[in-house]
């Protein structure tokens, strides 16, 4: 019979998670959030910059509560790859994002369109040379949890109802707003929409088709709250 001997390497690291060096780079090389999150005043401890690369990596393996921030404390390849220098315990990680959400949240908003622009990723038009932004929510499915906003939904069960904004033919997303189910789908439309046009705006010269469901389409071409000169509704 064959003896296998397990032992842990004192010079090589082995990791299931290789590809988040290209998330790290892509976040600290293609964005400019390390210097647009100093613009969020930091209280006391741990830069703004470190708990966002923090919260990147772990929702990039899948993992979006904040207990699972205590592991990579201690990962060398994690902190690595994502640039950390600093890495947040799961309580401040929690604590802080709930201070700070407002003001971080436009920030890494605008990183999403900036990174795009910035390894010049196609947006391609439609035939007639017109960009696609599409535009609507969707409800979730989260029956069996009591998480906070979670309510009944158009679709019959206790949920989210998000809504998200994609560009292009690629469906580069320009957004994605976490709501609660019961939200109606017209409520908050014109503020999610006055965010995502610019930020489509700076993706492509194109004139942009702006396609939505029926719940919104007569809204939006109705209101006189937002100039949509390039949009088709």
């Amino acid at each position: 019979m064959r003896t296998f001997t397990l032992q842990q390497s004192k010079t090589e690291v082995y990791t299931p998670h290789g590809g988040l060096a290209l998330v790290g780079h892509c976040l600290n090389r293609h964005t400019s959030l390390t210097q647009t999150a100093r613009t969020v005043a930091k209280r006391h401890g741990i830069p703004n910059i470190e708990r966002i690369r923090t919260y990147l990596g772990l929702i990039t393996l899948g993992k979006s509560d904040f207990e699972a921030a205590a592991p990579v404390r201690i990962d060398p390849f994690f902190k690595s790859a994502m640039g950390i220098k600093q890495s947040p315990s799961s309580a401040r990680l929690r604590q802080r994002f709930d201070e700070d959400a407002k003001a971080l949240t436009p920030l890494l908003d605008d990183a999403s369109s900036e990174f795009s622009k910035s390894v010049q990723a196609p947006v391609s038009p439609r035939g007639m040379g017109h960009v696609a932004l599409d535009i609507d929510g969707f409800p979730m499915d989260n029956s069996q949890t009591s998480q906070e906003g979670v309510s009944y939904t158009d679709k019959g069960y206790n949920g989210y109802a998000p809504i998200a904004a994609y560009l292009g033919q690629e469906g580069w997303c320009m957004g994605c707003e976490l709501r609660p189910g019961s939200q109606h789908a017209n409520n908050g439309f014109l503020e999610t929409l006055k965010r995502v046009l610019p930020r489509a705006r700076t993706l492509t010269a194109s004139p942009i088709l702006l396609r939505l469901d029926s719940a919104h389409a007569g809204y939006a071409c109705s209101s006189s709250a937002i100039p949509i000169v390039d949009a088709a509704c």
